[in-house]
């Protein structure tokens, strides 16, 4: 059995990227109202055609772009630690500074959904993991409000939030978000 890459395999891959990367453009640029097959052809020199040959629903597009959005904004692996945690929020904010274009322009878009559950779902199972290894005599209820608060702190909104209401530094956001947690995580560990 070859292991050789056909030029045809070669061809989708670079066409689906394209569309990928196209899409990514115009939702930084343009937002998501204007991030339509029909833009994304035109701005690639493709026909809607070829797009929806590799994306059959705009659900799919959606998903797609989505999943590509996560994967171009290189945000860390959840914490795995108590220790990770407390300091989780640098790598996080740092990684959504590097990519603030394209975070903002996920926040408030039917692709934030989709982002949110893409992006976040392991690192929301990992804080809850860790808060209920650490304070597993309390109560599940408070488990889960320590588990929410944490997760709130490392969240796009809240990065964005700081730095655009309070126009903090990203310093001083991310040790906004460092004291929060810390709070948080003494009180349930208390």
């Amino acid at each position: 059995m070859s292991s050789k890459i056909s030029l045809n395999d070669r061809h989708t891959d670079a066409t689906q990227k394209l569309i990928l990367g196209t899409a990514i453009e115009l939702l930084e640029t343009a937002g998501v109202t204007n991030l339509t097959v029909r833009a994304v052809a035109k701005r690639a020199r493709m026909s809607e055609r070829t797009i929806f040959r590799y994306f059959p629903s705009r659900d799919e597009f959606l998903d797609a772009v989505a999943a590509d959005a996560v994967s171009r904004m290189h945000t860390p692996a959840p914490p795995a630690s108590i220790k990770e945690l407390l300091n989780y929020p640098e790598p996080l904010y740092r990684a959504f500074e590097a990519n603030a274009s394209l975070v903002i322009a996920g926040l408030h878009t039917e692709i934030f959904q989709r982002v949110r559950v893409e992006a976040a779902r392991e690192r929301w199972d990992a804080v809850s993991a860790l808060i209920n290894k650490r304070a597993g005599k309390r109560s599940k209820k408070e488990r889960k409000i320590a588990s929410t608060n944490i997760n709130y702190y490392l969240s796009a909104s809240t990065w964005h939030y700081y730095r655009s209401n309070f126009e903090l530094s990203l310093d001083d956001t991310i040790a906004c978000a460092k004291s929060a947690i810390g709070v948080i995580v003494a009180d349930i560990s208390g």
